[in-house]
């Protein structure tokens, strides 16, 4: 018999209007499970179940049960509350309810219900507008804690406890289970999430309370727990205590929590814990000691910067390739390759590629310069050692900027690099840097200094440091402003100072430079930075602004304040602003930021920006590259790669370029078994670099990529969160200064602070380095290096087959069948494999082709130590069996391990050394060495893997010898040497051969002083912005025409010399002295820089002076003696003074500087002037020397009349010159047309012409003067030609040079002037390029 289905819950609702109480009942109970299906129904007589509920005429029971029906109804109407407040009064029979099959949903959606009512009124009853909590409601709360407890689900019941604030059951739990992983539960519950500042340190002062008291090896998993939940509070109260507690009893595990502070703790909390940490008694003393240097965070850069020196894998390849490809005179492809090559040399100290392409170095000019020079930085990054020292030679000298045109470009560059060298340890040059700032008044030089001392200050909070930036700031210089902006900023990094923010705030709003407003905006955000609901204010105000540049700064702000805690509300905004506000600028850093919310979490990443990837707007899409990249940096997240991907073609070059940079972020340290798509990506790197029609920003992305996907010589990675599991701080502000590359390529730099070094650094009880192995239970492809980039090989003329007829092929093909089959029959008992070829294309050819056999590979050489690593193993048949990959390696101590792989690190249990902190702080619970590929080659957990990094080791046998990785001592600046003798121990001869003397034969003239070598020489070079650490240092001065570039070949000099080339004159003798007293070499040209006793004495490092040509009145060669100073000179050729002396009398005679300005003027006179003819004149020679002799030999060739005198010329000597002798000077002067200058400056001849002389002369007279501009009175010249006392004048020569431009030479039109160029040609240079050579 079949049961009839119900098809009406009429007939049980007419029950409900019966007035027995009983039927009542009954019909509730049956109405009950009716629910599901007649709900509708049902519910047109809620008003009717309601009354019931509330009737005293029916038992508690039928009561229950029409609570219960009602609240089921208003589920099923979706009105959750009412629904609740129901089921409340329902009591029993909803925890009845709750055991029937079918009602798990209403149930779960009620108790959810409750869930967030509790938490409501828990807040309510905490500010007041609550009285009491309904205790009905407390009822089925304690319900749900206890099944929780009881049914094992201890997580839900910590949530439920944490959201409820109900912490007492967090400690119940505890209390029950003694699980610390609870404890590790709830505090990463309350730092991932959205919970409010102050409960956040109120729920983490209270599980630090829980912890137990940590020991020494696996007994104390909860370590990085507790380094984190201390770093997060930052309260020197609470980590002093812990770390006194250990140093008696277990000095080590106290050293590994000083060394996991380090890693994420803000400076001034370390400060603190410093100061605050006790002297200690004799016992003690050295342990404290020893934290103390810890917590200055030096030991961790030294060693780091010792594991990335030693484990460099750069391949250079890549970056010559990238060098050969991209033009180096655009501004924007060199200043890529400096990225480039700065991320990927990142903290290596390896400057291999900067030695060898110093030609490329040269080219750089102008900001690319400052960018070029702060690349230092990045590559030196901690080695805050050596910092003063590698930097030397472009830092500002004595406090102050050079004078020297363009240098301030390399020494703003210089203290940006000084700053990034000491991030995370820059006390020790935060107090220069602050001195240089005050002591600057350049911008460029503001600049790189403001830059500096924010990177180096970050987190100090120095109010002083603070005050220097303002007041910079409040110059109001664009350049400057924005690198204090962001800097002020820096230095107060988290604070939330309201004072601070106001001033920003104010002058944002006041300058109306676009570049100091953003700056400060993005200063703001960083004051904000981790205060989550303390911004909100901040934030409203911010986003309300009209000014998008101040809209931007509130995106950045809101994104800091909640950094790592996804914030629904936070995500919500973000995503609002991304698709409403009116700026492209803000709308692409509201997508950016949201990588800062969520990179704790990188697989939510994708399906967030999925959308928002394929926006119609390009901005928004460049957005949601670097919030890719951001986010899952590290990962290899193949979700996130294959939504870039098709981004690298999109159509858009900004697009492109964010999408190549972002997939260098997401596969760093990425294997090619790991990640499939590596090998593509690389290529596709290589391609778009070196296409030229390929869109100039999308070369730069693809060029900044290959320097991320291979950072820190491949031994880095890009993570947002410390090894601990807490926010890296200095990675996300490193992230946030990187995006501003958008609009300042300078601020790319700042992506090394987020280069993470990953490998296990063993210690032991004295911090030295032993050496021993630990396993990988991972295979070993899966964490291997990239191989190596195989340099493109040089094609092959390779021979052309002969053409031939196909007849005469084919008989010749039948012809070797025929001959092989014979030869075939003739073998017995073995078989014969033939190529039949004879009717294949190569057959048909006259040429047979032999397969030659490949020669053994010998693996790779490191570009770097030059020395053979990988060895392939000798080279087996093809055929044989590929030999089977192990499950497992043996990693020696100093190697590098990924994040990925540190869950799988594991020390053998025999091992002397243990460390005595989990490794990872989410180990693999496979130990064994049978790890499938599949478990490694997925993204890496949600969670930070954590862990590695230093470790403090105990040894368990320590009576034994130990072995320890030696490390390399640090570079010590160069001692000075005394000068070299000669051959013998005697002084060295003088240089033989003609000095160049203007009057030869003047006996008033002391013969020159004698040189100190024998052989004659120049240094010539590039013009260098990189320091390259050398064992000497070179400067060429006054290279006015940057001829040194070309003049010799100068590899034989690279990576044993750094040189620098002065372009311009340097007047100033302080300024002189500041500029050269690090040198020991310096390369003078001519006499254009004076070198009298007051300089060489203030030069302690001098120690040779090259000098062009073989006298040189501007050194004082005699002083320069005494001091072991050796003096060198070149010789000369051609006639290069003759010939100007010549140029400039015919220029003066014939008028041709005024003609050539003339006529290019457009004058509406065609001819303005009349020349003087040079036949019959009278050239008068001041000086008849050699010079005075060759020019009186041409004079005669223009048939004029040549006479001379000086103060020692004789009648017999005029005779043997070939000129006539005049009686005194005044008679020279009174009979010449002509007077030109040939005589050495000397006391005796300095004024020899003077204001009296000129009176002396011919009003049409022409007076030449290629000698040295104070044989003559300049005041009395200038007289002269303006008063008409002369006719004209031509020039080579000056009392200061370079001339001032206001000089008033300059001015008068009656004389032709040069640039003291009388010695200077190409027959000189090539002169002394022979030399060299």
């Amino acid at each position: 018999m079949v049961a009839r289905s119900q098809s009406s819950a009429a007939g049980v609702l007419a029950l409900l209007h019966e007035p027995d109480p009983i039927f009542k009942q009954h019909a509730l109970n049956i109405l009950n499970p009716l629910v599901p299906q007649f709900w509708a129904e049902i519910s047109e007589h809620i008003a009717l179940i309601e009354s019931l509920y509330e009737s005293d005429d029916l038992s508690k029971e039928a009561r229950c049960s029409a609570a219960l029906l009602a609240s089921k109804v208003y589920y099923f109407l979706g009105e959750y509350d009412e629904a609740l407040s129901f089921a409340l009064g329902a009591g029993d029979a909803f925890a009845q309810e709750a055991r029937n099959y079918g009602s798990e949903e209403f149930v779960e959606t009620v108790i959810s219900k409750a869930i967030d009512r509790y938490i409501q009124a828990r807040a309510e009853e905490r500010d007041g507008s609550l009285e009491k909590i309904d205790q009905r409601l407390q009822d089925i709360i304690k319900t749900i804690f206890d099944r929780c407890i009881v049914d094992g689900e201890y997580k839900q019941a910590i949530g439920i406890a944490l959201e409820s604030r109900r912490l007492d059951v967090v400690s119940l739990i505890y209390n029950q289970t003694r699980d610390t992983s609870l404890l590790s539960y709830a505090m990463e519950a309350v730092l991932d999430t959205g919970f409010p500042l102050s409960y956040r340190d109120q729920v983490l002062q209270f599980l630090y309370t829980l912890f137990p008291a940590p020991t020494t090896g696996d007994g104390s998993p909860y370590i990085l727990s507790v380094t984190r939940l201390l770093i997060t509070l930052s309260d020197p109260a609470l980590t002093v205590p812990l770390l006194v507690s250990l140093v008696p009893n277990q000095p080590l595990l106290a050293y590994q929590f000083a060394f996991d502070l380090v890693e994420g703790g803000a400076q001034d909390f370390l400060e603190s814990v410093r100061r605050d940490l006790p002297e200690g008694d004799e016992v003690t003393k050295p342990t404290f000691d020893q934290l103390r240097s810890i917590l200055t965070g030096q030991e961790s850069v030294k060693l780091y910067l010792e594991f990335l020196k030693r484990n460099n894998h750069v391949d250079l390849v890549i970056l010559k390739n990238t060098k050969d490809v991209l033009e180096p005179r655009s501004s924007i492809y060199h200043t890529a390759l400096t990225l480039q090559n700065a991320f990927m040399h990142a903290g290596t100290t390896s400057d291999l590629f900067l030695r060898e392409n110093l030609e490329w170095l040269g080219l750089a000019s102008n900001w690319s310069k400052f960018s070029a020079t702060a690349g230092l930085g990045v590559i030196h990054k901690g080695y805050f050692e050596q910092g003063m020292t590698i930097l030397g030679p472009y830092l500002p000298q004595s406090g102050g900027e050079s004078g020297v045109q363009g240098a301030a470009y390399s020494e703003g560059g210089a203290l940006y690099a000084l700053g990034l060298i000491n991030a995370g340890c820059g006390s020790s040059v935060t107090t220069y840097l602050r001195d240089t700032l005050k002591a600057s008044q350049g911008e460029i030089v503001q600049h790189g200094a403001a830059l500096g001392l924010g990177v180096a200050g970050m987190g100090s909070s120095s109010l002083e440091a603070f005050e220097d930036l303002k007041n910079v700031l409040f110059m109001d210089s664009a350049v400057a402003g924005e690198a204090s902006g962001y800097s002020m900023g820096l230095i107060m990094l988290g604070t939330a100072s309201e004072e601070p923010v106001r001033e920003m705030l104010q002058y944002a709003r006041e300058t109306q430079h676009e570049k100091i407003i953003r700056g400060l905006a993005v200063g703001v955000a960083f004051i904000y930075y981790g205060r989550q609901e303390e911004a909100d204010e901040t934030v409203k105000v911010l986003l309300a602004e009209k000014d998008p540049i101040l809209r931007y700064g509130g995106v950045y702000t809101l994104a800091l304040a909640y950094a790592g805690t996804a914030n629904n509300d936070a995500v919500r905004k973000l995503l609002h602003i991304a698709v409403s506000d009116t700026s492209d600028d803000v709308r692409r850093a509201a997508v950016t930021s949201l990588a800062f919310l969520l990179f704790k979490n990188p697989s939510h990443v994708p399906r967030i920006v999925q959308l928002l990837s394929e926006s119609y707007n390009p901005h928004v899409r460049c957005g949601a590259t670097l919030a890719l990249g951001i986010a899952c940096a590290g990962t290899g997240l193949q979700d996130a790669v294959e939504i870039l991907e098709p981004m690298t073609r999109d159509g858009v070059d900004f697009v492109r370029q964010g999408a190549f940079i972002a997939l260098g972020m997401i596969l760093v340290q990425q294997s090619e078994s790991s990640s499939p798509s590596l090998a593509s990506t690389r290529a596709l790197y290589t391609k778009v670099v070196s296409d030229k029609h390929e869109d100039p920003m999308a070369r730069f992305g693809a060029a900044i990529g290959q320097g991320l996907i291979d950072a820190g010589g491949r031994n880095v990675t890009i993570s947002l969160q410390s090894r601990a599991g807490s926010k890296n701080t200095s990675a996300i502000v490193g992230m946030v200064m990187f995006c501003q590359f958008w609009y300042w390529y300078p601020l790319a730099h700042c992506a090394a602070l987020a280069f993470e070094p990953t490998g296990i650094i063993g210690l032991d009880a004295n911090l030295k380095v032993p050496k021993f192995d630990y396993i990988s239970n991972a295979k070993p492809s899966l964490f291997a290096y990239p191989s190596s980039t195989k340099p493109p090989k040089k094609e092959t003329v390779t021979k052309v087959a002969t053409a031939v007829l196909s007849t005469t092929a084919k008989v010749k093909a039948r012809e070797k069948k025929k001959a092989a089959a014979e030869d075939a029959m003739e073998l017995t008992g073995a078989e014969t494999f033939q190529d039949d070829r004879a009717d294949g294309k190569e057959g048909e050819a006259d040429v047979e082709m032999k397969e030659q056999p490949s020669t053994p590979k010998d693996g790779d050489v490191s570009p770097i130590n030059r020395s053979i690593f990988n060895l392939a193993e000798p080279s087996t048949s093809s055929k044989s069996a590929k030999k089977a990959e192990p499950a497992f390696e043996v990693r020696p101590n100093f190697s590098r391990v990924t994040p990925a792989q540190v869950a799988h690190i594991s020390f053998p249990s025999d091992s002397r050394y243990q460390p005595v902190r989990p490794v990872s702080a989410h180990t693999s619970t496979e130990r064994k060495t049978g790890l499938s590929q599949s478990s490694a080659l997925g993204a890496p957990s949600e969670k930070y893997a954590g862990g590695g990094g230093i470790l403090l080791l105990a040894d368990l046998r320590p009576e034994e010898d130990s072995e320890f990785i030696e490390f390399e001592p640090p570079i010590e600046a160069a001692i000075q040497q005394p000068a070299v003798p000669a051959p013998g121990g005697q002084p060295a001869a003088p240089p033989t051969g003609l000095h160049i003397a203007l009057d030869e034969s003047a006996p008033e003239a002391d013969p020159p002083a004698s040189f100190e070598v024998t052989t004659s020489f120049q240094f010539h070079t590039l013009i260098v912005i990189y320091p390259i650490p050398p064992s000497m240092r070179v400067a060429i001065l006054d290279d006015y025409q940057e001829v040194a570039l070309t003049s010799a070949d100068w590899s034989r000099l690279q990576g044993r010399v750094s040189i620098d080339v002065y372009t311009s004159a340097v007047n100033d003798e302080d300024a002189l002295v500041r500029c050269l007293e690090g040198y020991e070499v310096i390369c003078a040209m001519r006499e254009r820089t004076k070198f009298p006793a007051s300089v060489l004495d203030r030069l302690p490092h001098l120690r040779l002076i090259a000098t062009t040509g073989m006298r040189n009145a501007g050194i004082d060669v005699a002083h320069a003696r005494e001091r072991g100073i050796v003096v060198s000179g070149t010789g000369s050729g051609g006639n290069s003074t003759l010939e100007h002396i010549w140029a400039l009398i015919l220029a003066v005679a014939r008028n041709i500087a005024v003609d050539n300005a003339s006529v290019k003027l457009g004058s509406a006179k065609w001819q303005t002037t009349i020349a003087t003819g040079l036949h019959g004149k009278i050239l008068g020679l001041v000086g008849v020397g050699r010079l005075g002799t060759q020019t009186a030999q041409i004079a005669k060739a223009f048939g004029m009349k040549v006479i001379g005198w000086s103060p020692n010329l004789t009648p017999e000597r005029a005779e043997s010159a070939g000129v006539g002798y005049a009686q005194s000077k005044e008679d020279l002067l009174r009979q010449s047309d002509i007077v030109s200058l040939h005589l050495v400056l000397s006391e005796h001849t300095r004024h020899i012409i003077s204001g009296q002389d000129f009176a002396h002369m011919k009003p049409s007279a022409l007076f030449i003067n290629t000698s040295r501009g104070p044989l003559v009175d300049e005041a009395a010249l200038i007289n002269a030609l303006k008063n008409k006392t002369i006719a004209a004048a031509g020039l080579d020569v000056f009392d200061k040079e370079p001339l001032p431009a206001d000089h008033e030479l300059r001015g008068l039109e009656n004389v032709t002037l040069t640039p003291h160029t009388g010695y200077v040609n190409d027959t000189n240079y090539e002169v002394r390029k022979e030399c060299m050579n």
